[in-house]
């Protein structure tokens, strides 16, 4: 507890009683401006050092008396402008000192395989919720920003199919429909986006979770194959379908088919609310209370509540479970054949506890990622599409119908005044939400099977166009063939005429 004592002006001691401060002599403004620094910096870092508090209070008794009498004297006016001022600078300096921090680049934030594996079983490894074996193909690749974990899998010379996750589960949530898609001759490639699953994540207070660092990490992924993936076709799902639009509008050479399910990217900036705004973009609250904050949203199955559509950061969730007159959502479909502790809950509860970075990549990703109006870029695939800058010749959507975080009228409206109206190929499901690609992986892997057949069709009509001649004979031109012939036919009845005549002259000429 801290008392302040005023004494001689003239005389500005401060001396120590027990757990009492005593502070002589200044009080009144300048003690507020530096109260005010003082409080910025318990609160500004994640772990608070209180003697800030006390070295402000040195700074104050350190203060001439004359200085301060002559403070006094000036008009109420100027001396609440000069305090209001100091404080802001004070202030604005001390934030700009905590974020100086983002020049130099931290270590990754190691993911669970360094930092839970070692000291696991085989056994206690395969019981977890993501065990390392999930899927087949695995491998780890390093990079400058921590390794990524990547699955790749399917015939080495099938189509290739490259699938982004969502915002809060790892790869393992598309394990289905990646399989499927295996079964219809694909190859596929999965990776954890960074700060997820077993891939490292970049420290937020260095590196921002924006587009040009999820570009970075698919260009790495792909670059990591045995096999050079020259063009392919891309699902992504909720914030990975944003990533893979984004991605795209960059590199139109590459993708030859765009499958976006429930995808994230022209979410309307109205559905973000005053509370999250307040929580992801304001700097008022210390980042470790919003991590520990966002954390307890989080945990717990990543409840969210239906009605409010601000809910992204909860997306991949589904069975529903009624509390008052709210519907909440957590999902307990199963993600790994055989694993019962595979559900998406179990899978986020599990990052929270053993990946250190989740929750940050998660806040960043909220706050930097390209998750909202992202009509602009979107435009560019629209431009590319129509001037031919690559393979790709039409955008598929796939949406539910009761999804309460992607509204499916409002973005099939959106969608189609950016990409235009020939360029988009929607499909809204019945009787789901946002957990298609979870749930109705089937539908997905249709529109996969689409995208090519489209493009096989192209093909065979620009082939039909080039010929000379038409492949089918047509029937209705037999009519007058059949006329030629009777033309025909009568020509050579008139010369057989002609000729009998002919030769029945001769013959009476002969017999006279």
């Amino acid at each position: 507890m801290w008392r302040i004592q005023r004494k001689r002006r003239s005389d500005p001691t401060l001396a120590r009683h027990g757990d009492q401060l005593i502070l002589s002599p200044p009080q009144g403004p300048t003690l507020y401006i530096y109260s005010c620094i003082a409080m910025f910096s318990l609160f500004a870092s994640e772990k608070p050092q209180p003697k800030a508090a006390e070295v402000a209070i040195q700074k104050i008794s350190n203060i001439s008396a004359t200085h301060l009498s002559r403070f006094e004297r000036l008009p109420k006016v100027q001396r609440y402008a000069i305090i209001g001022a100091a404080s802001v600078g004070g202030v604005s300096l001390l934030y700009a000192l905590t974020r100086s921090s983002k020049s130099a680049r931290r270590p990754p934030i190691p993911s669970p395989r360094d930092s839970l594996l070692p000291d696991l079983s085989p056994e206690d490894a395969a019981d977890l919720p993501y065990h390392p074996a999930a899927l087949p193909g695995a491998r780890d690749v390093d990079s400058p920003w921590g390794t990524i974990r990547v699955y790749e899998f399917g015939p080495r010379d099938g189509e290739k199919v490259l699938l982004i996750h969502g915002i809060s589960t790892p790869s393992i949530a598309l394990t289905d429909l990646a399989h499927k898609l295996v079964g219809r001759g694909r190859r596929v490639m999965l990776f954890d986006l960074f700060g997820r699953g077993y891939s490292d994540g970049p420290s937020p207070d260095t590196t921002d979770y924006d587009s040009s660092l999820f570009t970075t990490q698919i260009l790495l992924a792909l670059q990591s194959s045995p096999i050079h993936w020259s063009t392919f076709t891309i699902v992504g799902y909720s914030l990975g379908g944003a990533i893979a639009a984004d991605f795209t509008s960059y590199f139109p050479s590459l993708v030859r088919g765009l499958v976006l399910v429930a995808p994230s990217g022209l979410i309307r900036k109205s559905h973000f609310s005053i509370s999250s705004s307040m929580l992801y973009r304001s700097s008022w609250m210390p980042e470790w209370m919003v991590r520990k904050f966002v954390a307890s949203r989080l945990w717990t199955g990543a409840k969210v509540v239906e009605s409010d559509p601000e809910a992204v950061e909860n997306a991949e969730t589904t069975t529903t479970a009624s509390e008052g007159d709210k519907t909440y959502v957590s999902s307990n479909q199963m993600l790994l054949p055989g694993n019962p502790h595979s559900t998406v809950s179990s899978v986020v509860d599990w990052q929270i506890q053993n990946h250190k970075g989740f929750v940050p990549a998660f806040i960043s990703t909220i706050r930097h990622a390209p998750i909202y109006n992202q009509h602009d870029r979107w435009s560019v695939i629209r431009e590319n599409i129509e001037n031919r800058a690559g393979p790709l010749k039409e955008v598929w959507l796939i949406l539910g119908e009761t999804d309460p975080i992607i509204n499916a009228d409002e973005i099939t409206e959106d969608a189609r005044a950016v990409l235009g109206e020939d360029n988009v190929r929607v499909k809204v499901l019945d009787g789901i939400g946002h957990e298609v690609a979870i749930e109705r992986a089937d539908d997905v892997v249709r529109a996969v099977r689409r995208v090519g057949t489209k493009s096989e069709e192209v093909r065979e009509v620009r082939e039909e166009v080039a010929a000379p001649e038409p492949v089918e004979k047509p029937e209705k031109p037999e009519k007058p063939a059949k006329a030629e012939k009777s033309e025909k036919s009568d020509k050579k009845e008139k010369k057989s005429s002609s000729r009998r005549k002919h030769g029945g002259s001769h013959a009476s000429s002969s017999t006279k």
